[in-house]
């Protein structure tokens, strides 16, 4: 599935970015696609986070212990430090896995299931995550990580 953000324009929708243009692109002329329309909350807050997540990762990724398993070195996973970063921002649920035992799952922050209060509230905890628990002791203030986010968005 492949999903594409439009932009209404006085000549209909159009593909929000270039990303968004490019995966259009890919549809040939005249062909027919469904499209479930949703009206998102905050894209550009949204897309800040991501940064704000990207920007912890990365410094992050620079600190991080390297470990192997059976022999292969074991790489950062970025989908697995984005949903750490919520579970220690307090957004999570408990669920029991097959071998009987209780783990935290990160709360889901598609559109349609978080509210823009609570993820707004998700913002501000992240911060406090990266700061506080991800990055402590790394001498990153909370002014050069937002500002390190911002310069982030500029390119995207």
């Amino acid at each position: 599935m492949t999903i594409i953000y439009l932009r209404k324009t006085l000549q209909g929708f159009a593909p929000d970015t270039e990303d968004d243009q490019e995966a259009a692109r890919k549809f040939k002329l005249g062909e027919v696609v469904r499209a479930k329309v949703v009206r998102e909350r905050n894209l550009a807050f949204f897309r800040k986070w991501w940064a704000l997540v990207k920007v912890g990762f990365g410094l992050w990724e620079e600190l991080c212990p390297r470990h192997t398993y059976k022999g292969e070195i074991v790489q950062p996973d970025f989908n697995k430090f984005r949903r750490d970063v919520t579970i220690l921002a307090g957004f999570s649920k408990p669920v029991v896995n097959v071998r009987g035992e209780l783990r935290l799952e990160a709360e889901s922050i598609a559109f349609g299931n978080m509210t823009e209060e609570r993820f707004e509230a998700l913002y501000s905890a992240t911060i406090n995550v990266l700061l506080h628990k991800v990055l402590a002791g790394s001498g990153v203030t909370e002014e050069r990580l937002r500002a390190m986010a911002d310069s982030v968005m500029e390119f995207t």
